[in-house]
């Protein structure tokens, strides 16, 4: 069993899978989520319960948070009866969310005042297999090298490829770049897959195709790995016809939080992106 005490907070989609690992390797993990039912899920594989984020901060060594946006990271560490009411003095504040470099420089020097360290360790699940084999996600850490050393078990029980990256917010950083590559990608995939089903072509067959050829991108991998590992998944379904798509698309189409970050930094390094923003229909 590992010595290192884990806490963990935020039990959505991804983070439920991060967390499953721990107690399956033998380390001790207390866990908290608005969900009830998130949190007795994990309490049946052998975790302990919290009842709040501070509960989860007392009882561990390093505290990951995997939550939605900055607002939310803000209420779990600095909120009431949050982590920074219970932590002690030489614990890790490990920031999983996809929340930008910034935050977590920032979090990073007001920690370091109180002696709390601060690494962040962007997730990518590049296999689609996360909801169901664990410890298969390419892990994009930043942070003080000896900080990332002492957690590297943490790392190790979730990861199947581990990047350390730099001082802190690197991770990020990376993350945000992969991201931004994936989201356009799959843009320019749709369209394309549209003027197939105009032809008459299946689907899910182009998907397989493509995955073995010149063509190949993560969603089509993805698609021939689950059904290789005999997971049943939902078909692709059918994308948007071309000119739902891209620069034009409706103005109610709401712009992941993450890529506005990215186009936040874009902006103030000055970095043009032309093709990137035609699709977003931010055109200057």
């Amino acid at each position: 069993m590992s010595s290192i005490k884990v806490g963990f907070i935020g039990l959505g989609n991804m983070g439920m899978a991060m967390a499953r690992c721990f107690p399956k390797k033998g380390f001790y993990i207390t866990v908290y989520d608005i969900r009830k039912e998130a949190i007795d899920e994990m309490v049946a594989l052998g975790a302990k319960g919290a009842s709040s984020c501070r509960e989860v901060a007392e009882a561990s060594d390093a505290i990951i948070t995997m939550v939605r946006d900055i607002k939310q990271t803000d209420e779990v560490i600095f909120g009431k009866n949050g982590v920074w009411e219970g932590i002690k003095k030489g614990s890790t504040i490990i920031i999983s969310s996809s929340i930008g470099p910034k935050y977590c420089q920032e979090l990073y020097a007001k920690a370091k005042e109180k002696g709390i360290k601060v690494v962040d360790c962007a997730v990518s699940d590049p296999s689609g297999t996360a909801h169901y084999l664990e410890g298969e996600l390419t892990l994009m850490i930043g942070g003080d090298e000896d900080d990332v050393k002492r957690c590297m078990p943490i790392f190790e029980a979730m990861g199947k490829n581990i990047f350390y990256l730099g001082e802190i917010g690197k991770g990020q950083a990376y993350k945000l770049v992969n991201n931004m590559v994936a989201m356009h990608v799959g843009s320019v995939a749709r369209e394309c897959l549209n003027l197939g089903l105009k032809m008459g072509l299946d689907m899910d067959k182009m998907a397989e195709v493509m995955s073995v050829s010149s063509g190949s991108i993560w969603m089509f991998q993805n698609q021939a790995r689950m059904k290789k590992l005999g997971i049943k998944m939902p078909a692709m379904g059918r994308p948007p016809d071309i000119g739902t798509v891209g620069a034009g698309a409706p103005s109610e189409r709401k712009m992941p939080f993450e890529l506005q970050i990215a186009w936040e930094i874009a902006d103030e390094l000055g970095v043009e992106m032309p093709v990137c923003r035609f699709i977003d229909g931010l055109g200057r």
